[in-house]
């Protein structure tokens, strides 16, 4: 009897130090496993999320298939059709720019470009790094550059979007000068204001172009397409005058 019961003992403390050791193990290997690094010599991905310590998001790399659609205010947008590259979030989870590029030939047309954004918070894009290419019919029309652009102080994008749709829905039951009166009220302060533009244009001219608050060009330092500078400032009339005198 007693030696029964000391074997009895004898069991459960061999399987208590056996269960300790492999609890030991598999505590140690899953705390390893929290901060791995990995080395590969190549690796071929569809996409890739990096997330901050508390998962959330702060960079996407992927195909024009499986993008993000994009995130403001901790909300999704819907899923929509967008170029590969990458899209960086901020620490409150927001889109705050990107890198993006696409390029094919469909139905005798080519459209190739990339483009680097900057966007202001809770807002869209304001800074701009971008190659545009499009030919067709032995015609091209190309545009290169860096542009600048104002948003409102503080505006919210969502805010803003839901204030373009129902100016759209509105602009349906009104006449054509009446809508065009209310997009000159209300409607040009829910764009985006160009305020600089450095580079090509779709005119092949390459200069520097220069607009106001409200993003109307105001001043033009470039040299057009058949090689002539060319510097013009418009008036209080609304006229470009050419202000440079080459002999």
């Amino acid at each position: 009897m007693e030696r029964s019961i000391e074997k009895r003992l004898n069991l459960l403390s061999a399987y208590a130090l056996i269960s300790t050791i492999v609890f030991g193990f598999l505590l140690l290997t899953s705390v390893r496993s929290q901060d791995k690094n990995e080395q590969f010599d190549e690796i071929t991905v569809k996409k890739i999320n990096v997330v901050a310590e508390d998962g959330e998001l702060r960079m996407v790399l992927s195909n024009e298939t499986r993008q993000h659609p994009g995130r403001m205010n901790g909300k999704d947008f819907e899923k929509r059709d967008r170029p590969a590259g990458i899209l960086f979030f901020n620490e409150e989870g927001d889109e705050c720019g990107g890198l993006i590029y696409h390029g094919k030939t469909e139905n005798s047309q080519t459209y190739s470009g990339m483009s680097f954004t900057m966007d202001q918070y809770k807002e869209d894009q304001v800074i701009q790094i971008l190659n545009s290419e499009s030919y067709k019919d032995g015609k091209e029309r190309i545009s290169r550059g860096i542009a600048i652009s104002d948003l409102p102080t503080g505006s919210d994008l969502i805010t803003r979007i839901n204030k373009i749709e129902e100016l759209q829905k509105k602009l349906k039951s009104l006449s054509e000068k009446e809508a065009e009166e209310l997009v000159a009220k209300i409607g040009n302060s829910l764009g985006s204001k160009r305020r600089l533009f450095l580079g090509r244009t779709g005119d092949n001219n390459s200069g520097l172009y220069l607009s106001d608050p409200n993003g109307v060009v105001k001043i033009k330092i470039y040299v057009d397409e058949g090689g002539n500078p060319v510097f013009e400032v418009k008036d209080n009339q609304g006229n470009f005058n050419n202000i440079l005198n080459v002999e």
